[in-house]
């Protein structure tokens, strides 16, 4: 039975080994193949009893351990390879318990998560990555080969090191490590996107489809432009291009629909949000095309003054687009209805409530009208009645030409109403006024003939 001859070695050097509580640890073994050795090894006589769960080696039982003496894993074939204790973690194929246990390390090393002891993740951890780790050479050579600062694709790593005759999940957890002392300053692509955060699940990713997946280091050299362009996003300086390049992600990710999709910015902006959207690798994202966007030259070439400037206008440029935009068709609302404000807008829907028969008059009554709410809702409400869809942040520019020209049909009924019931002339041309002072030469009651004749056609 495979491993049989491992747990014979160490009860010959331990009787009492099966009171250690850290057993499967000493005999690189899973609780399940612990027992099934011992039960193997008490029915076939190759171990006995001699107090309560301490046992000695029969005769037997020497014999067969002088037949089957433990072989080291390191050869002549593969002199890289180190001496590994864990047994599972020799096999080819990665068993589920060792997956298991690999993620439960990644989230340790990676979110923080507590590493409980005497469980297959920790002896994962005093195995491979202690201080005195029989892999600590190869995992500095692993370092090594990921900091030289060129992109390397994760396939060419585990090509590279699975040659030394070790196993994918041995080169894998190695990696774990030296991406988790060094996340700071690498970039991970995924199918050639950068990626913002390296958690639990993208190392899982990274595991099983490596093929997917390109690492680079991404220090710079020293620029003290980047400390500059660190704060305008954060009230940390930093020159770590990585840290910056997250920061600026995140804040163009938290922009509503309108500022993410209109072109009714500067043609800079414009550019600026374009390249920052598309990004696939921070260091030419603040090397080259931010930049070029910016000031027409990459980076070192930048007058470091002008490029802040520069990027701090199209932050604020794209900070304000939606309240921008909102104001805009607020001033343009009040200006179609020759308004001076809120206040003059209630007054005069409220001298014609009694006519509004038209039901998008009647409705807008009830919005113009209210007033709880704030000015930004007051006119969030209306355009989102008056376009009946979505909210203006999530407009399009096409929302807002349709808005406007609805707004100019609401304001023109708004004034033939206002005009034939005598509470003002705003709105009508010469030839019209005319005829409304005709109309109102009548009696009221002739009037409301009139009116009554004009809503009913």
């Amino acid at each position: 039975m495979e491993y049989l001859n491992k747990l014979l070695f160490h009860i010959e050097k331990d009787g009492s080994i099966f009171k250690n509580p850290e057993i499967n640890y000493v005999l690189g073994l899973t609780n399940t193949q612990v027992k099934d050795l011992k039960k193997e090894a008490i029915s076939n006589g190759y171990i006995q009893e001699k107090e309560k769960r301490e046992f000695i080696l029969t005769p037997k039982g020497e014999e067969y351990l002088k037949k089957n003496p433990i072989k080291s894993w390191c050869s002549k074939d593969f002199p890289k390879r180190p001496e590994i204790n864990l047994e599972y973690l020799k096999l080819e194929k990665m068993p589920p318990i060792l997956t298991k246990a690999i993620r439960c390390l990644a989230r340790h090393l990676l979110e923080g998560e507590e590493l409980k002891q005497n469980t297959i993740e920790d002896y994962l951890s005093r195995e491979l990555l202690a201080e005195n780790s029989s892999c600590k050479d190869l995992k500095e050579e692993i370092e090594k080969y990921i900091l030289n600062g060129e992109k390397i694709k994760l396939t060419e790593l585990f090509d590279k090191f699975m040659a030394y005759g070790i196993t994918k999940s041995i080169v894998g957890i190695l990696l774990l490590s030296v991406l988790a002392k060094n996340k700071d300053i690498l970039a991970i692509y995924e199918k050639l996107q950068f990626q913002l955060k390296l958690n639990q699940l993208m190392f899982d990713r990274m595991i099983f489809c490596p093929q997917n997946f390109e690492i680079q280091k991404t220090i710079m050299e020293d620029l003290p432009v980047l400390e500059d362009l660190s704060i305008v996003l954060s009230n940390i300086k930093s020159k770590n291009i990585l840290d910056i390049t997250k920061n600026l992600i995140y804040a163009i990710r938290e922009l509503d629909k309108y500022t993410m999709n209109t072109e009714r910015l500067s043609k800079k902006t414009t550019r600026f949000r374009n390249v920052i959207v598309n990004a696939k690798d921070p260091i030419s994202l603040f090397y080259r095309d931010i930049p070029k966007v910016l000031t027409g030259k990459l980076l070192p070439e930048c007058n470091n003054n002008d490029l802040l400037k520069e990027y701090k206008n199209s932050i604020n440029e794209l900070r304000c687009a939606t309240e921008n935009m909102i104001s805009e068709i607020k001033e343009f609302f009040l200006a179609s209805f020759q308004a001076d404000s809120r206040e003059e807008m209630r007054k005069r829907f409220q001298k014609i409530e009694e006519f509004l028969g038209e039901k998008e008059l009647r409705i807008l009554f009830n919005n113009v009208i209210e007033t709880e709410s704030d000015d930004e809702l007051w006119i969030n409400r209306i355009a989102t009645f008056i376009n009946k869809s979505r909210v203006p942040k999530d407009w399009s520019d096409e929302d807002i030409a349709d808005f406007k020209v609805k707004v100019k049909d609401l304001a023109l009924n708004f004034y033939s109403i206002e005009a034939t019931v005598g509470t003002t002339k705003k709105g009508l041309n010469q030839t019209l006024e005319k005829i409304i002072d005709k109309i109102l030469e009548l009696s009221k009651d002739e009037q409301k003939v009139i009116m009554h004749q004009i809503l009913n056609n």
